[in-house]
């Protein structure tokens, strides 16, 4: 389905198969010397189909027009297509952030150690072996090696505050890290339009999560909101969801739910001590399951992501603490 949101400027909803975000968008910005693509969706046939449909009713698919790709970050729901679409457009230029194509490196040249190191960051927050050994079993990052090797090889680093020109269009790329280290937004000042991937959603909460001990993602990922707070935005185009208007009410939200998140963390912490697994499976998810065992395997692994990406912040303002007890760590109430 293509809906046209300002000249020449297209929304593509692209169905995700087997996911509970359903589909994605992706946004064509269409121009005679050349079209940029933002975010493609996963390697499925069907989305396939509704990707060329799209082109082809643009005109593009004909004229061979898709210049260049912007990939807000390196998930694979937004990347897995870039093999087939690189089978018809060889020449395409992939623009993806420094940080994201590293991290391409390691998911393609590296990635029994970086499974390995994931496994291990698991087990010594409190997760089960049948959670910290089944990764590769239901994490779809671990399903798309053809598609980072198309970032690694082909990829161009895309800077903050890079501007990229498209016909009549100028964007300005933003580092927004959070969801993931190197999400890249695009602003266009003339349409007062911001492409926000999975940084900014309508109704959805952006997954942050941290699942290494160097990283700090909550922290980069409100910074990152309040960096975007400084723009005049009338529409945002996310990746996933509706096109929606409500820019700083959106914006507000999302920094009182962090808020309540935290808070709500303490008050688990002042009850008892607690692993991040078992801290997880105590929080209030917005999700359809009735209890903590009913959730699939990678809800458990993204709420454990989400609790510990919050812990992280605590611990860092001295809130709670960390408690090594035979090998795994607990966090309790500061005192």
């Amino acid at each position: 389905m293509k809906t046209e949101i300002f000249p020449n400027i297209f929304k593509i909803r692209i169905p995700l198969p087997h996911s509970p975000l359903k589909h994605i968008n992706s946004y064509l910005i269409r121009a005679e010397e050349g079209s940029l693509l933002i975010d493609t969706g996963l390697n499925f046939p069907e989305s396939l189909k509704v990707l060329w449909e799209a082109l082809s009713e643009a005109g593009v698919l004909a004229r061979a027009q898709l210049e260049k790709i912007l990939l807000t970050h390196f998930h694979v729901d937004h990347v897995g297509l870039i093999p087939r679409i690189k089978e018809v457009f060889d020449d395409v230029e992939l623009l993806l952030h420094p940080t994201e194509v590293e991290l391409s490196k390691l998911m393609l040249e590296d990635s029994g150690s970086y499974k390995q190191d994931i496994e291990d960051f698991l087990v010594a927050h409190g997760a089960p072996l049948s959670i910290a050994q089944r990764l590769q079993d239901f994490h779809p990052a671990f399903s798309a090696p053809e598609a980072y090797k198309e970032l690694v090889c082909a990829a161009s680093p895309i800077d903050d505050g890079q501007e990229i020109m498209v016909g009549n269009y100028r964007f300005q790329a933003l580092w927004t890290p959070g969801h993931s280290p190197g999400h890249t937004c695009l602003y266009e000042p003339s349409k007062r339009a911001f492409f926000s991937g999975d940084h900014l959603l309508p109704t959805i909460t952006s997954h942050v999560s941290q699942f290494m001990e160097d990283m700090d993602p909550l922290t980069d990922y409100l910074n990152s909101l309040k960096k975007i707070k400084k723009l005049n935005v009338e529409v945002v185009l996310p990746a996933h969801e509706e096109v929606f208007r409500n820019y700083l009410v959106r914006i507000t939200q999302l920094e009182v739910h962090h808020k309540r998140r935290l808070e709500e963390i303490v008050i688990k912490l002042e009850e008892a001590r607690l692993t991040a697994y078992m801290l997880a499976s105590r929080l209030q998810w917005d999700i359809s399951y009735e209890s903590w065992n009913q959730f699939p395997p990678f809800q458990k692994y993204l709420a454990f992501g989400e609790a510990l990406a919050h812990l992280k912040i605590l611990e860092r303002r001295r809130l709670v603490q960390k408690v090594e007890v035979d090998d795994i760590i607990f966090y309790e109430r500061t005192r």
